[in-house]
């Protein structure tokens, strides 16, 4: 059984035997329903920022639903549609070898069983097809759903920080 597999078992089992709302946290989810929620979207943001690493730009996009303009901000720009921000991905990579992200801290704010929001920050670096390498900090605010049994990406909004 692969890690998708497990975490979409996990979720499910969470769900059905965890009452999801508790009269005396006013409606709040449960531990082990919030706790795997979490564990579901740093698995799906993971996987993510992998495919985020690939030359082709339609790799990460798989993890994006068109929800419309503004479905993803970057750097101050909204954009349009989910086309509009993969041919501005696309673009971007013209010239590039190699794309490594990493995070250093990312936090997921579970809203609902099927809704979180995740933080986070790190580096990018960009190796140009010249030799070049260009590294810069990223900080970068994701809204994740669940739909059809997986974590896609609803709204995303990312940036290069002020560095202090």
């Amino acid at each position: 059984m692969n890690n998708r597999a497990i975490l979409s078992a996990a979720l499910s089992f969470a769900l059905l035997f965890c009452p999801a709302l508790h009269a005396a946290d006013n409606g709040a989810l449960c531990d082990s329903t919030r706790q795997a929620v979490e564990k579901a979207v740093l698995e799906a943001h993971s996987r993510m920022t992998a495919a985020a690493q690939d030359p082709d730009p339609e790799k990460m996009f798989a993890f994006i639903l068109d929800a419309g303009p503004g479905t993803i901000i970057q750097n101050g720009v909204y954009l349009n549609s989910r086309q509009d921000a993969l041919e501005a991905v696309k673009k971007g990579m013209e010239g590039v070898a190699k794309v490594e992200r990493s995070f250093k801290q990312t936090r997921v704010t579970v809203l609902a069983s099927e809704l979180a929001l995740l933080t986070g920050y790190g580096t990018t670096t960009i190796t140009l097809m010249d030799g070049r390498v260009i590294s810069s900090p990223i900080a970068l605010t994701e809204l994740f759903v669940l739909r059809d049994g997986e974590w896609k990406l609803l709204h995303g909004h990312h940036s290069v920080p002020n560095r202090q």
